[in-house]
């Protein structure tokens, strides 16, 4: 017998993101239903929670998507953004045990030591609100998170000594 395949199961990002996750399935039916289903932190990856206001404190000009979205990528940040369904904040994921070490003032690390160590995650093939989505896409591969480095150099673009 062969099962029925959800269409989110077709995207890389979604295989990645619940390569880890206990009962895939169940994410991948929220998806279908458009919900943003809750994914453990901390296995196959850790997030960093950037306030808008310091994010788009490193925008010039007017703070348009693309122009937040250059500044993720003018630091190296090229995947794993989700911006939250009220636009306050941005989630960059970074590799897993970043968390542990992540001690800057303005934001919050999450990962597999934190009591609460879930991402609401919108399917990867939300990449524009209303609702929360991904401004970066999803990764596919490991490779692809971010870096602590990364995340550090776009908080200096506001704070220099960051």
């Amino acid at each position: 017998m062969t099962l029925p395949v959800h269409p989110t199961q077709r995207h890389p990002g979604a295989l990645w993101l619940v390569s880890r996750v206990v009962h895939p399935r169940l994410i991948h039916e929220a998806w279908a239903l458009g919900q943003t289903p809750a994914i453990e932190i901390g296995q196959r990856f850790d997030a960093i929670h950037l306030p808008d206001t310091v994010v788009e404190a490193a925008i010039n000009g007017i703070k348009t998507d693309d122009a937040v979205e250059e500044a993720f990528r003018r630091v190296g940040i090229g995947h794993g953004v989700v911006v939250s369904r009220r636009r306050d904040l941005y989630t960059v994921l970074v590799r897993p045990g970043t968390a542990r070490a992540w001690h800057v003032s303005g934001t919050t690390s999450v990962g597999a030591r934190d009591h609460i160590r879930y991402l609401r995650a919108p399917h990867p093939e939300r990449r524009e609100g209303p609702g929360a989505f991904w401004l970066l896409p999803a990764p596919d591969r490991d490779g692809q998170l971010a870096e602590a480095g990364h995340v550090l150099r776009l908080l200096a673009l506001v704070r220099p000594q960051a």
